[in-house]
């Protein structure tokens, strides 16, 4: 009742909603719109942040749910197996992810770039995950690239370019939890504590992955 009343209090539409970081009222205005491209693009994206927190049970849950409405079965390999990664079963999920030939060249890359980080090859994982980037066809897809290039480079011991990259992420993409979290930890192993705190702190609350995120990311450091 009180998301319905906000919704109709400031008129948002569900892009707005969706830009703001609102994804499940973005995804429930784009159904009541009859908007399937939108629903389908906010089910991906709050996949994506149940697997970088973690979350496996809630991801393939919301798999499920996608791929009621919308059957990809590289997109569902994809993240099967990046379910498994953060299930234990890294060397399964290396070698699902490197098995993977879609036609969609940013998938290409961005599956082989994480096979090669979930095995410990950092290198190639840069070197895909570049690619990916470069092969993105919208800003989201490059953003979810440039996310995992972010965690190749701390890999890899590259903090600066982390750095680098993770401030043109918080730059281009403002009000992002997922990129603020990604620039937060940045910041923090580059040194910049207090940065890092303000940046961590400013996480938007209602995004409940990010902000559990933003708050480990402080306590580890705290201890």
């Amino acid at each position: 009742m009180t998301t319905l009343f906000i919704l109709i209090f400031f008129a948002l539409s569900p892009l707005e909603l969706e830009q703001a970081g609102k994804l499940p009222e973005a995804g429930a205005a784009w159904e009541e719109e009859g908007n399937l491209s939108g629903q389908i693009r906010v089910m991906g994206r709050l996949i994506e942040e149940a697997i970088y927190s973690g979350d496996g049970r809630r991801a393939a849950v919301l798999s499920l749910e996608l791929q009621s409405i919308c059957r990809d079965e590289d997109l569902k390999n994809f993240w099967d197996a990046r379910i498994a990664w953060i299930s234990g079963l890294s060397s399964y999920a290396s070698e699902k992810l490197n098995a993977m030939s879609p036609d969609d060249p940013w998938l290409f890359h961005r599956a082989h770039g994480l096979a090669a980080l979930f095995r410990d090859d950092a290198e190639t994982a840069v070197e895909e995950l570049t690619l990916s980037i470069a092969s993105a066809s919208t800003s989201r897809k490059a953003f979810w690239s440039a996310i995992d290039l972010c965690s190749a480079y701390l890999a890899l011991g590259k903090y600066e370019h982390a750095l680098y990259l993770s401030r043109l992420i918080h730059t281009h993409f403002p009000g992002d939890a997922l990129g603020d979290v990604m620039y937060g930890l940045c910041l923090q192993v580059t040194g910049q504590f207090a940065e890092s705190s303000g940046v961590l702190a400013s996480v938007d609350s209602t995004n409940t992955t990010a902000g559990l995120l933003a708050r480990s990311i402080m306590e580890g450091f705290e201890q």
